[in-house]
């Protein structure tokens, strides 16, 4: 498989109201396929929406993407169509030396070995994770943070997901 030819746009508008700072920002993206034995019924594309707000301390982002594309392999049988999409949205707020963050993630696609006709199955990926930083010094800060995954597969539980905590640093120079 081969890209013939593809097009994207993308604009960004920033404003305020009061004393929120807005950014708004969308894309659009498309291609066409060509196969060596079949032409490929569905091409690759898809769109992009993004908001996020700050006010003072407290930065709020959220996203949404939409798109269709296909994953080619060298093994027979294994191309497979996919349909899918993700929300996203996260919140951070800066106290001091503290800053606290939160976030959380939902996609879903429909995968399918037969071009055109997407499974009725669903996969998803959903996320949700928290965290606390620290600053220790100039440069120098503390994590502790919290992350849960749940995943499915053609509708069925799957045992990729879990939870964690972790405790870290970063530094900067």
């Amino acid at each position: 498989a081969r890209l013939e030819n593809s097009w994207g746009v993308g604009a960004t508008y920033v404003t305020s109201a009061g004393d929120t700072a807005l950014t708004i920002g969308g894309g659009i993206a498309a291609g066409e396929i060509a196969n060596l034995n079949t032409q490929a019924s569905a091409d690759k594309g898809g769109f992009s929406i993004g908001l996020s707000a700050v006010t003072g301390d407290l930065t709020v982002g959220v996203g949404y993407g939409d798109g269709d594309t296909f994953v080619s392999s060298t093994a027979a049988g294994s191309n497979r169509e996919v349909d899918g999409s993700v929300l996203k949205a996260g919140l951070s707020y800066v106290t001091g030396d503290i800053t606290l963050a939160m976030g959380i993630s939902a996609g879903e696609a429909k995968d399918s070995t037969t071009f055109g006709t997407p499974d009725t199955s669903d996969d998803s990926n959903d996320s949700t994770s928290a965290s606390v930083t620290y600053a220790v010094a100039s440069g120098v800060s503390a994590v502790l943070g919290y992350t849960t995954v749940d995943t499915s597969n053609d509708g069925s539980s799957s045992t990729d997901g879990g939870s964690a905590w972790y405790v870290g640093a970063t530094m900067s120079f």
